[in-house]
C-alpha cells in the first residue's frame, strides 16, 4: 500500500461499510447449540468467568424494544435491511470489529450497556418443530462449559440446577421480548414506516466512511400518522420506543470515538 506525502490531504472518496447481520444456520455467535439433557450434561458445569470475547467481531447486535431506552444512550439503533427488519444496535464502524470490546478482547466497555443478546450466551431457546415447543440449549463450542466446576447444570438426582433454572428464566423472558419486538416491527412494516438510510462519518484524517445497508423510521411518515394510531401506540407504549430509536441516531460520532479509543488501546497493548 502506497503511503501519501505528509502534506497531502486524504482522499474524499467515501469508504462504504455495510451493517453486518449474520445469515446462517444458527443465530449470531452460536455454532453448536445442543439441548440440555441430564444424561448428556450430568457432570457439566458453567464456567465461573464468562467473558464477552465471542462478540468481538460483531459490529451489529440484535436488540429487543424493551432495551431501546437504555441502549439509545450509547449506540445507534437501526433496523436490518432484510426481512423481517429486526432492530440491531451498532457497535462498530467496520464489519468484523466490535469497538466496545477492550484491547484484550474479553470485557465490554465500562459504563456502556451490554445487550441481553450477549448476556444470554451460551444459552438459547430453540424450537423443536416436531413437538412444537422451545427447548433450552447451550452452545457446546462456547468454551463456557466444563466438566469440573461448582456451577453444575444438573443435580445428582437429574433435576436442573439453579444455574439452569436461571438460564431458562432469562431465555424465556428474552423470547417474550423478542416476540414483542416482532409485533412492533410488523406494525412499522405494514405502515411503510421503515426507509433505507445511510450515514457519512468523517474520520480524523478527513477520510469518510459511508455506513449503509440498514433502515430507520421515516420521521416525516411517523409524524403524519393518524391521531388514532398515535393513541393506539401510546396505549401499547410504542411511542417511547420510536423516539428512543430516532434519538439514538445521534450516537454515530460516539461509535467513531469508541473505535478510535479501542484502536489506541490495541496499539498500546501491542
Amino acid at each position: 500500500m502506497a503511503r501519501k506525502p505528509k502534506n497531502e490531504k486524504a482522499t474524499e472518496t467515501p469508504v462504504t461499510e455495510e451493517v453486518s447481520t449474520q445469515s446462517a444456520r444458527f443465530p449470531l455467535f452460536y455454532t453448536a447449540p445442543r439441548p440440555l439433557e441430564a444424561a448428556r450434561h450430568a457432570k457439566t458445569s458453567l464456567a465461573e468467568n464468562l467473558d464477552v470475547g465471542f462478540s468481538e467481531n460483531a459490529n451489529a447486535i440484535p436488540l429487543n424494544i424493551v432495551e431501546f431506552a437504555v441502549a439509545a444512550r450509547h449506540y445507534p439503533i437501526v433496523f436490518s435491511n432484510t426481512a423481517p427488519f429486526l432492530p440491531v444496535m451498532i457497535t462498530g464502524l467496520r464489519s468484523g470489529t466490535n469497538a466496545f470490546i477492550d484491547a484484550e478482547g474479553k470485557r465490554w466497555a465500562r459504563g456502556c450497556y451490554v445487550p441481553a443478546y450477549v448476556r444470554r450466551y451460551p444459552f438459547i431457546l430453540m424450537e423443536n418443530a416436531e413437538q412444537k415447543q422451545f427447548i433450552l440449549c447451550a452452545d457446546e463450542d462456547s468454551g463456557f462449559l466444563t466438566e469440573d466446576g461448582d456451577r453444575r447444570l444438573f443435580e445428582d438426582d437429574g433435576n436442573p440446577s439453579e444455574v439452569t433454572n436461571q438460564a431458562l428464566e432469562f431465555c424465556r423472558a428474552y423470547h417474550a421480548q423478542y416476540e414483542a419486538t416482532q409485533r412492533f416491527v410488523v406494525e412499522l412494516t405494514e405502515r411503510d414506516l421503515l426507509a433505507d438510510n445511510s450515514t457519512e462519518i468523517r474520520l480524523a484524517d478527513d477520510r469518510k466512511i459511508q455506513m449503509q445497508g440498514y433502515k430507520v423510521i421515516d420521521r416525516e411518515k411517523f409524524e403524519n400518522l393518524p391521531d388514532e394510531v398515535f393513541l393506539e401506540w401510546r396505549a401499547k407504549n410504542w411511542l417511547p420506543i420510536a423516539y428512543a430509536h430516532m434519538t439514538s441516531l445521534s450516537n454515530w460520532p460516539a461509535v467513531l470515538q469508541r473505535a478510535a479509543d479501542r484502536a489506541a488501546e490495541v496499539q498500546g497493548a501491542a
